[in-house]
């Protein structure tokens, strides 16, 4: 009877260890500040540059595809990404002025300049920051006589597991 005590606790230990070792998901918390960091880095364009429609806003929950399984599991990385489309007033040079507004902001708040990419011949600039695992994005493009302005601003969060949100694919 002791051996089978004894047992019975090695198994509830090692269980117990078992689900201590899968990491918590963390992908709603990231999910809200996200979102919220998008908004406020809309908030950091000038007022005379601010955008007279509501901004575009694509909010999801992103995995890279399991290389193992097609199968999607608990225990997959996963980030939450927001994707924000901006038009500012249409006038020349809005969209790099309201970049550069949102630049000096970011280096405030302690964000590190990472990177900036020229796209579509250079007519599109994206510069990247990074604070505590999580990246900004902010694309800007140059001013070109009869074509909008825009800016668009992705947040990614770090990973974090998949956990429950079986609503995550690759």
């Amino acid at each position: 009877m002791r051996r089978f005590w004894a047992v019975i606790g090695v198994l509830a230990v090692a269980f117990v260890l078992s689900g201590c070792a899968a990491a918590e998901s963390r992908l709603d918390e990231y999910q809200v500040k996200a979102e919220a960091l998008a908004e406020e880095i809309v908030g950091m364009i000038p007022a005379d540059l601010a955008p007279s429609t509501t901004p575009d806003v694509e909010s999801r929950g992103q995995m890279l595809q399991n290389p193992v399984s097609a199968e999607p599991s608990a225990e997959d990385s996963v980030w939450w990404q927001v994707d924000t489309y901006v038009e500012p007033v249409q006038r020349d040079g809005a969209s790099e002025e309201a970049a550069k507004a949102m630049a000096a902001q970011l280096l405030a708040d302690g964000w590190e300049h990472r990177d900036a990419r020229e796209t579509s011949e250079g007519r599109r600039t994206a510069d990247a920051y990074g604070k505590d695992d999580w990246y900004v994005e902010v694309t800007w493009v140059r001013s070109e006589e009869g074509k909008y302005e825009t800016i668009e601003i992705g947040v990614l969060s770090p990973e974090t597991t998949r956990g429950d949100h079986d609503e995550i694919h690759s």
